[in-house]
């Protein structure tokens, strides 16, 4: 039997590591798991994709690589400049991308201006979150994204713990959860968010 191919799937996110790119921090997602996550958000071409808590742009890169225009804000401004490196060293030109600084429960965007969104909450102990207390901040944040979202969005928020609890505060429901164990001691919760109707 003869056969030919006529399309094969691009994975080198896999071979690429975050500390291949021009800014990284300790802590930095994997890419094949921003790739998961920015694909659950819905990333493709003509979407654009929003992450209020950026940190490094590894979810932004990855969203932008498969055709997404894609928004970033962080509230420090070392992780915004970071970001800003990292996405115009890495994507393509004609992709758009806007990064700026901005307290993820107060973000300067329009209603409705996204199609879809993933964030990584910060981490307890390890984050530097000097204005909020954490739950206030994730659901704070969570009901802003709600606001800048348009009404068939998708929102991902991963963290270090289940935020059901935040979750219900907001506009969004939970569709679908799991958890990915990362080493013995962080088990990161993927929360899969649609609208509430």
């Amino acid at each position: 039997m003869l056969g030919w191919l006529d399309c094969e799937s691009e994975r080198d996110f896999g071979e690429r590591q975050p500390t291949d790119r021009p800014f990284f921090q300790p802590g930095s997602m994997a890419p094949m798991d921003a790739r998961a996550l920015a694909n659950i958000a819905g990333a493709a071409p003509g979407r654009r994709i929003l992450d209020p808590m950026c940190g490094t742009g590894g979810t932004l890169l990855e969203a932008g690589l498969v055709g997404a225009d894609v928004v970033g804000t962080d509230a420090q401004w070392k992780m915004v400049r970071g970001t800003k490196e990292n996405l115009d060293a890495l994507l393509p030109e004609d992709r758009a991308a806007a990064v700026a600084r901005a307290d993820a429960t107060r973000l300067p965007l329009r209603d409705g201006s996204v199609d879809g969104v993933v964030f990584d909450a910060p981490y307890g102990r390890q984050s530097k979150i000097a204005t909020h207390r954490l739950a206030d901040l994730v659901e704070g944040a969570l009901a802003e994204v709600a606001r800048v979202s348009g009404a068939d969005a998708t929102c991902v928020l991963m963290a270090d713990r289940d935020w059901h609890d935040a979750v219900a505060a907001t506009d969004w429901r939970v569709t679908d959860r799991f958890e990915r164990r990362v080493h013995r001691s962080l088990t990161r919760h993927v929360h899969v968010l649609e609208k509430s109707r």
